[in-house]
């Protein structure tokens, strides 16, 4: 190993909704971080569990979402994966649930090139190990208009899901989601089938890049639903 290359990050995200043994042994380790997403419901904890994640404030989180619902937690655990690649492209991304409708998302990630896995238990868990991922085919110079049609199509779809997002939080009778996770829970409950868990970290992100919303460190989130 070259000691001027910075180990591989491993990102851990717990679905505790679904998989409630933990390995504390796992927190802490170096060159982890570990993301534990708790729902409303889930109020007990080991203590083992609490006192690691008390140990390393700056490599493990706990993440309580006050919003619950059908997929509610899915698509917070989405977000927070997307927000980790996007700061760690490098890093290998692990989904610690039994629940299968993470492997889509698994799937799309590697197709980026993202080292992605989705895991039943923390026995299953294995932090050394790599998939080959499958690159973008090499596009003849003939051919660069295809690749163009595609990310229209995708970016027309990502404006489309904007669009019906702005209206919907313009016309609401009550107050918009103040907390990101609230928004991430919201979105996906009033988008319903129109949206997948991996397409709602664009879909924030587009809003907040086009200025209709601010996220602090917190998570808290500030609406400029003005027209542009």
């Amino acid at each position: 190993m070259n000691p001027d290359v910075p180990p591989t990050v491993n990102h851990i995200f717990v679905d505790f909704e679904n998989v409630q043994e933990i390995d504390p042994a796992v927190i802490g380790r170096t060159s982890v971080r570990f993301t534990l997403l708790a729902g409303p419901r889930n109020t007990k904890l080991d203590i083992t569990v609490v006192k690691g994640l008390l140990s390393h404030p700056d490599a493990a989180q706990l993440i309580q979402l006050n919003a619950s619902g059908k997929n509610a937690l899915d698509f917070a655990l989405a977000y927070y994966v997307g927000r980790a690649v996007i700061g760690d492209p490098t890093g290998r991304f692990h989904i610690v649930s039994k629940d299968k409708g993470f492997d889509p998302l698994v799937e799309h990630l590697r197709l980026k090139n993202i080292q992605a896995f989705r895991h039943d238990s923390f026995v299953a868990l294995d932090l050394a190990r790599s998939v080959k991922v499958k690159a973008s085919p090499a596009v003849p110079s003939r051919s660069k208009k295809k690749p163009k049609a595609m990310v229209k199509v995708s970016t027309s779809r990502l404006d489309e899901l904007a669009a019906k997002t702005l209206d919907h939080l313009r016309q609401a009778t009550t107050k918009p989601p103040k907390s990101l996770q609230k928004l991430v829970s919201h979105l996906g409950t009033h988008l319903g089938k129109k949206i997948t868990a991996s397409e709602v970290p664009g879909l924030v992100d587009s809003l907040r890049s086009d200025g209709y919303l601010t996220i602090d460190e917190k998570g808290a989130v500030t609406y400029l639903l003005e027209s542009r």
